[in-house]
């Protein structure tokens, strides 16, 4: 258990969005602003809804025995294991339910480690690449993946992937290396090399993300088209990946990873689905 960031967590719960942070140089793009709020005006349903206090296994399942998940009146604490370097202290969770076309997820996250390396992950659409044991049905080879080892998923899984409070995984890594990267899976798309799995572009994320801080993050998967918002008290960010670069995605799970010893707050997780056109 990461008791240090589940102590923080816990003493800093009166005190949510009350710490300032100097506004560094602004990356908003009018154009990309544009097509980010025609996408989020656009019908939505939503279909799943997670406060972060009621219980997590409700809505998700867990890869990884040392994480820590404990619900707290500001949300849900989620603290990979503690131990660097360590494949089984990482953590992934998953949504129970499937997602269909075109998605948008929304939550509330809060870093409460200060490790400034390792990443966070978004998945989305998530499921198996068909060949047994790896059926498209992740749910079932829950077993293979009780030590999350990260070739797990980008060998033999089919969803995107967005690092976000992410750093260089080198220990002496220090925020200024902090980035947002887009990569489509499986590995094999890339010809077996993971660093061709990328879908460009890549962006700094310096200055996002300080422990402590409430962001609210948006991620919206239209078409050809990958979106998000990163938002903070003092300033908003807007992000887009052409997806026509890689074969489409468009059902499965949702997921969060936790590289070891990183830890956060979720909280007021909504996800939904485009409403169907009458035509």
């Amino acid at each position: 258990m990461n008791f240090r960031a589940l102590a923080l967590a816990v003493s800093m719960m009166s005190c949510f969005n009350t710490i300032s942070m100097a506004t560094p140089e602004s990356q908003d793009d009018s154009d990309l602003r544009n097509t980010f709020d025609q996408a989020r005006g656009e019908n939505w349903t939503e279909v799943m809804r997670f406060s972060g206090r009621e219980p997590w296994q409700d809505h998700w399942f867990l890869d990884g025995h040392k994480a820590t998940l404990k619900n707290l009146p500001n949300g849900l604490f989620y603290s990979a294991g503690p131990i660097a370097r360590d494949n089984a202290s990482h953590a992934v969770l998953w949504t129970q339910q499937s997602f269909q076309g075109d998605l948008k997820l929304e939550f509330d996250y809060t870093r409460m480690d200060t490790v400034d390396h390792y990443v966070n992950l978004i998945y989305l659409f998530a499921t198996g690449t068909g060949e047994a044991p790896y059926v498209e049905d992740i749910s079932q080879w829950n077993d293979l993946r009780q030590i999350p080892y990260m070739k797990m998923y980008f060998d033999h899984m089919n969803l995107l992937h967005i690092s976000f409070a992410a750093f260089d995984n080198d220990p002496e890594a220090t925020k200024e290396s902090a980035y947002i990267r887009a990569r489509r899976y499986p590995r094999s798309l890339a010809g077996g090399d993971f660093s061709k799995m990328e879908i460009e572009p890549d962006y700094s994320a310096v200055g996002l993300f300080e422990p402590g801080i409430t962001h609210h993050i948006t991620v919206i998967k239209r078409g050809e088209e990958l979106l998000m918002q990163v938002q903070n008290p003092t300033e908003s960010r807007f992000f887009r990946w052409d997806l026509s670069q890689t074969p489409n995605l468009n059902e499965g799970r949702i997921g969060l990873r936790h590289m070891n010893q990183r830890a956060a707050i979720y909280r007021n997780i909504s996800i939904s689905q485009a409403e169907l056109s009458d035509q």
